[in-house]
């Protein structure tokens, strides 16, 4: 028993050393920004490709413009002495529809024109920042490796006595321990404190306390944990 129990205390400081490093402020702050980068990186193609589709929009828009102005300047240099008197009207009459269509595409035009160079604002915003986490979260991963250099070797050397202890301790005792932890049961072994187990404070019925007495050990029945005797 003796040697179970000075097992379960390594491993307590074991996941004591895991958890300093696993709860540190670099490790959370790593986390933080890590997060910060996936998603600026999102946006960043996001606003790359809403750019390409206004690019697009805009040289559509363009080539309409320019189609339509070719069509005026066409129109506006024909020779009116050559122009039945009948078909006059109906070329002022889309000249002022294509004039119009022209007044339309020119303020699509510059309304697409603002709407690329926001999102090129955006985007240089969103890649700056990005950047500027990177750069901290590069400073944080630093930090967080020398720390895990300096928690390392202690690491290793309970690892290592645990590891002496195994060898020590009865296999069926040993796998069995390892069994319930793995089902989320730690401490595995708890004392029979003043009538209560010590794990979740219920109280051990006489009957039970008797056979802990005569056995060594007995499970609670509130917890699951083993109860032993100090």
């Amino acid at each position: 028993m003796n040697k179970i129990l000075e097992y379960q205390k390594l491993d307590f400081e074991l996941n004591k050393l895991k958890k300093s490093n696993l709860n540190s402020v670099e490790k959370s702050n790593m986390i933080k920004l890590k997060g910060y980068i996936v998603e600026a990186h999102d946006k960043g193609m996001q606003l790359e490709n809403g750019a390409n589709a206004l690019l697009e929009e805009y040289n559509n828009l363009k080539k309409q413009y320019e189609a339509n102005l070719k069509k005026i300047q066409k129109l506006t240099n024909t020779n009116l002495s050559t122009v039945e008197l009948d078909d006059v009207d109906g070329m002022l009459s889309t000249i002022n529809s294509l004039s119009s269509e022209l007044f339309l595409l020119e303020r699509n035009i510059n309304i697409i024109i603002t709407k690329i160079k926001n999102s090129l604002k955006d985007f240089e915003v969103t890649k700056n920042n990005m950047i500027k986490a990177r750069s901290k979260y590069n400073e944080f991963k630093a930090a967080y490796e020398k720390s895990m250099k300096l928690v390392e070797p202690k690491i290793k050397e309970v690892e290592d006595k645990m590891k002496v202890l195994e060898s020590e301790i009865e296999p069926s005792l040993l796998n069995k321990y390892k069994a319930m932890k793995a089902d989320k049961i730690f401490p595995v072994y708890v004392a029979f404190d003043n009538g209560h187990c010590s794990g979740c404070r219920v109280e051990i019925p006489t009957a039970k306390a008797n056979k802990l007495k005569t056995e060594g050990t007995i499970i609670c029945e509130q917890c699951h944990r083993i109860i032993y005797l100090k």
